[in-house]
């Protein structure tokens, strides 16, 4: 898929194909996932939002970034476990599982405000993801979210454990962990797991309306509210983060996890009419 045939009018602030990133308003970033057909989080994925963190971090005034996909059914659907060890010769690249506590711990304590506006499925690392940000707007008719790992013999190892005891509290992250089932969009927003559900044709509006507000607003302003935020509710540590992920790589490096792995990939994990109803596969 052509980014610059699919988004004429934009200018990409950043070098990748898969991340298209724009300035809609004075300080409101857009920044758009096109990995087709599943928006996998591979490397190409991961070295464009890499390139993202680096310019927020610079001198460009930028306030808040609202994450959102190009792909019909699939916000982001997993890690791509077939590239999670590559490293592209592609600017912005990063080995994905090394680095992903240190990216996932800055999306919650940067200055810049980060938004999802949530389309299709959002499923393992990309639900982590989503959990990592500090607003989540769903649409009611077509999004599902999951942890949906302990399918295949492994459990959330990107800060799902972490994320959604915050959001959800202990009971229901452990229905969400340990049943590994998509959940919509109106039962995320009573648990506390997204901010809204919003009918699908006012979700952008009202995404866009929201964020070229906070775009109004006093960087200082901004920062100090959130760092406070942060202190009174703490974030997870990158140490934390990176304990879990350790402790479930033992786990899925098991002869269980291996078979679970095997038989879904022999039913067609990977290709996109397994992917819709993934978590029921079997």
């Amino acid at each position: 898929m052509n980014s610059d045939k699919l988004f004429p009018n934009r200018t990409n602030l950043i070098d990748s194909q898969v991340l298209i990133v724009s300035e809609e308003s004075p300080g409101y970033l857009l920044a758009t996932i096109i990995n087709p057909p599943l928006n996998l989080l591979g490397p190409e994925v991961f070295a464009g939002l890499q390139l993202l963190k680096e310019y927020a971090e610079g001198d460009n005034g930028a306030k808040v970034v609202v994450f959102e996909s190009a792909v019909l059914n699939f916000f982001i659907a997993h890690l791509d476990l077939a590239q999670m060890n590559v490293v592209p010769d592609i600017p912005g690249a990063k080995h994905v599982l090394k680095e992903w506590p240190a990216f996932s711990h800055w999306l919650s304590t940067t200055p810049l405000v980060s938004i999802a506006k949530i389309r299709g499925r959002a499923r393992g690392m990309g639900n982590e993801f989503l959990c990592a940000l500090d607003m989540r707007f769903a649409s009611r008719e077509n999004s599902r979210l999951s942890q949906m790992e302990i399918n295949f013999g492994g459990g959330p190892g990107g800060g799902g454990i972490e994320w959604l005891v915050r959001h959800v509290g202990r009971s229901r992250a452990l229905e969400i962990i340990l049943s590994g089932d998509d959940f919509d969009a109106d039962t995320a927003e009573l648990y506390g797991w997204i901010n809204r559900s919003i009918p699908d044709q006012e979700l952008d509006e009202y995404v866009d309306r929201l964020a070229r507000r906070i775009a109004q607003m006093d960087k200082t302003a901004l920062a100090t509210a959130k760092q406070l935020i942060n202190l009174r509710s703490p974030v997870p540590a990158v140490e934390d983060l990176q304990e879990t992920f350790l402790t479930l790589a033992k786990i899925v490096g098991g002869e269980g996890a291996k078979q679970a792995v095997r038989r879904a990939k022999a039913n067609g994990w990977g290709d996109e009419p397994l992917e819709i109803d993934l978590p029921r596969y079997e």
